[in-house]
């Protein structure tokens, strides 16, 4: 048996349900062709006046379509099927050959059962189809409707796997739209020193077209979803660096990246390095856990070798967890907007607070509170000690 799947591992991410609609569809044309003795069975796709091979699964005897491959809409059978000018059940198309209305194939199609694959509006976006080399004089009405119920079970995943792909096709052009306009844009906060009030630095926040409604942090996402997302990293720290020239000559400058980007092209930290790395505070952004890795200690140990500092963002909640702390040993931490925000009236936030002063002194570390917006929490984490703050109590990110 040949079975391949055209919605592949390279064009959609990993995903459990993905996975599991692709296993269902591919099971599901091994287990209709087997039953109904036809070499061949397939989940076609209309697109842009063509038919795409979704999925394939042949017997290994015959192998002539394969997943990914297309043909021309007009000239195949399915298209006659589906506007009704051939009949979904066809047990020998050599007996309809002499009507003119049979395509002409680049493989021979004996005989052939395909039925219709319906948006939710009613339209058809593609067939489920077996066919064979030669006639098949057994096929009969029950085995045609054997194939509708298998179209009835798939269906709906199809339509879940094309809304996927679709979905990715988006966001790829949306990525490669910011990345063919120069990277996004850099929008700086100001970072407090709450025992001078005065500005010590700024962090670098990425900024993208506001049409589509997606936060930053779903164009990284997205763009990780796609494969984009290291180049998309990668340009963001190349413009957050660009901003240093424009800064107060001893204000730090705060850069966002993951563990994951960090790894991956090296050309992140060696930016850093051929910059004014004494600087720059390098921010890990997480949203899963990062397991250890020699390549991430080295990409560290290089960048503070250089000069730069590191930062452990959303230290106190998720995955800022006090092992992976202890591991990376930071010079910043960034306490967690959770903690910080309601924190003059929540005891709870208050010792937890209180616990990671105590802690960042006794390392020598910089604790900086994120998410400031009001003064009553202001003048808590200034009593308790913190160092370093930012939030829109103390000043909005803006576009320099």
């Amino acid at each position: 048996m040949s079975l391949t799947a055209g919605w592949a591992a390279d064009v959609l991410q990993p995903a459990g349900e993905a996975t599991a609609s692709r296993d269902l569809v591919a099971k599901s044309l091994t287990a209709v062709r087997v039953h109904l003795g036809m070499e061949v069975a397939f989940v076609g796709r209309f697109q842009d006046g063509r038919r795409h091979f979704a999925f394939v699964d042949s017997d290994p005897g015959f192998v002539p379509i394969r997943a990914g491959e297309s043909d021309e809409i007009e000239a195949t059978y399915c298209a006659r099927v589906v506007d009704g000018r051939l009949p979904e059940l066809i047990p020998d198309a050599g007996a309809l050959r002499d009507t003119g209305d049979l395509p002409v194939m680049p493989f021979p199609v004996g005989a052939q059962l395909s039925v219709p694959l319906r948006r939710l509006d009613g339209t058809a976006f593609g067939t489920l189809c077996c066919f064979s080399r030669t006639p098949d004089d057994r096929l009969r009405r029950r085995d045609l409707n054997l194939l509708r119920l298998v179209a009835d079970v798939i269906e709906p995943h199809v339509r879940f796997l094309i809304s996927r792909e679709e979905s990715a096709d988006l966001a790829s052009s949306r990525v490669v739209g910011v990345l063919s306009s120069g990277g996004p844009q850099i929008a700086l906060q100001p970072i407090v020193d709450l025992r001078t009030d005065r500005v010590a630095g700024f962090e670098a926040l990425a900024r993208f077209p506001d049409d589509v409604g997606w936060t930053p942090d779903q164009w990284f996402a997205e763009a990780h979803g796609v494969r984009y997302g290291v180049t998309l990293e990668s340009a963001a720290v190349a413009a957050a660096l660009r901003t240093i020239d424009r800064l107060p000559e001893d204000a730090m400058l705060a850069v966002n990246v993951s563990a994951e980007a960090l790894c991956a092209d090296e050309a992140i930290a060696a930016m850093v390095a051929d910059g004014p790395a004494a600087r720059v505070v390098v921010e890990l952004t997480e949203h899963q856990r990062v397991p250890r890795s020699d390549l991430l200690d080295a990409r560290l140990a290089a960048l503070r070798e250089a000069g730069a500092r590191i930062a452990v963002d959303d230290a106190g909640s998720g995955y800022a967890g006090l092992e992976h702390i202890l591991h990376l040993r930071p010079e910043v931490l960034k306490l967690d907007r959770v903690l910080v925000q309601g924190v003059a009236h929540h005891a709870g936030r208050r010792a937890m607070c209180e616990a990671m002063v105590q802690f960042t002194r006794s390392t020598g570390v910089l604790l900086v509170a994120e998410g400031v917006e009001t003064e009553p929490n202001l003048e808590v984490l200034r009593a308790l000690g913190v160092d370093l703050a930012q939030g829109f109590l103390l000043g909005r990110p803006t576009v320099w």
